[in-house]
């Protein structure tokens, strides 16, 4: 290798030593360095959640902390550190977070929830579609028997117990109560054959006629329609 080439790459490295390298122990020297895990010190999750944060301060959530849902579950042992981080409790089921279910804090008696539970945003019956829950969408007086949504809370749940990404009926509540794009298709009925046959009571001897009626033996539709909705972002 002649003098000229042995000179370019040693510049090269130097230049590229000066780029990297403060990075580098920058990176190093900062991971020495611990948050306190109590309820009062926030770890800066927007440091790497920029993005969710915005999100957040545009929802009705805005006044709301990162671990008032995501460290709210009383069936999970988080990570904790206080005082001078001698009394550490090492995570268990969870270290820093976890995925939440907005009927954690939503549903009735939201006694899992350690942190503020919010209002009650049940009402549904899910059971109707053939749906179970781990939370309380009922009860004798809020039923849901009549509830519209019913349907796209059922499928958003049994949608939920094949994906870890949305936990339970959350999807359904994004649907509505976030700024995204839903788009909905639907087969809605424009016929139906009604099946019906005559029932012949007998003399009535009191209005001095004949009196029948029609039983209906059976409703059955015929044609669909797809509809679909589009709600905007």
């Amino acid at each position: 290798m002649d003098y000229g080439k042995a000179v370019l790459i040693t510049i090269i490295v130097f230049a590229l030593g000066v780029i990297v390298l403060p990075n580098t122990v920058s990176l190093f020297a900062g991971e020495h360095y611990w948050y306190n895990l109590s309820y009062n010190k926030t770890v800066p999750c927007v440091k790497c959640h920029a993005d969710v944060y915005e999100e957040l301060k545009l929802s009705a959530h805005r006044n709301l902390r990162c671990e008032d849902c995501h460290r709210a579950n009383k069936s999970i042992t988080y990570a904790s550190v206080s005082g001078s981080y001698t009394n550490v409790t090492p995570g268990k089921e969870a270290h820093a977070a976890s995925c939440v279910a907005c009927m954690l804090c939503h549903q009735i008696n939201a006694s899992h929830a350690s942190r503020v539970p919010g209002p009650y945003a049940g009402g549904f019956n899910v059971t109707l579609f053939g749906v179970t829950s781990s939370y309380n969408y009922s009860n004798s007086t809020y039923n849901g028997i009549c509830e519209a949504h019913n349907s796209l809370v059922a499928h958003a749940i049994a949608k939920a117990n094949n994906s870890s990404l949305l936990l339970d009926s959350t999807e359904a509540c994004l649907s509505c109560h976030a700024d995204i794009e839903v788009k909905m298709n639907f087969n809605v009925s424009t016929g139906m054959n009604v099946y019906a046959k005559d029932v012949v009571l007998g003399y009535n001897a009191t209005t001095g006629i004949n009196e029948s009626e029609v039983e209906i033996t059976g409703l059955y539709i015929t044609d669909f329609k797809n509809v679909t909705e589009v709600k905007l972002s």
